[in-house]
């Protein structure tokens, strides 16, 4: 006879191994504090290239105001803005990434817990019929 309980432990393990288990592979092998500093390094450095491409095409939009200023402009304060800028947008690019990244582990976390939690009580219940089993066996051949 089909055991429902186990089968339904063993749908939920099949469904996290099919699903989700490459997305929660890094929550296994990572502590939190270390999964989220990769992605702070992985961040900043795609953060850094995005803010300077983006600053490339306003360059390129706005290649005819550029010349007309380009002899009048203060080097020292347009530099200034531009840092002042990149710093601006590298603080709420980090933070929004720390913020999601730590949700993500959080819920990656609690996927793992369910799994492992699904596979111990699928161990248990074969180790209680394994039992029931060598108990009923040993009676039948006294």
């Amino acid at each position: 006879m089909v055991n429902e309980e186990r089968l339904r432990h063993m749908l939920k393990i099949s469904e996290f191994d099919t699903y989700e288990d490459k997305g929660c592979k890094p929550m296994t092998q990572y502590a939190r504090k270390d999964y989220i500093s990769l992605q702070m390094i992985k961040s900043f450095i795609m953060g850094t290239i995005t803010f300077f491409l983006i600053a490339g095409l306003w360059c390129l939009y706005a290649v005819d105001m550029l010349m007309k200023l380009v002899n009048s402009m203060d080097y020292k304060d347009t530099l200034t803005t531009v840092l002042t800028l990149y710093a601006a947008f590298m603080v709420l690019y980090l933070g929004a990434t720390y913020i999601v990244y730590q949700m993500k582990y959080t819920a990656g976390r609690r996927k793992v817990k369910s799994y492992y939690s699904n596979l111990k009580q699928v161990n248990q219940m074969y180790e209680r019929d394994e039992r029931l089993k060598n108990a009923g066996g040993t009676d039948t051949e006294s």
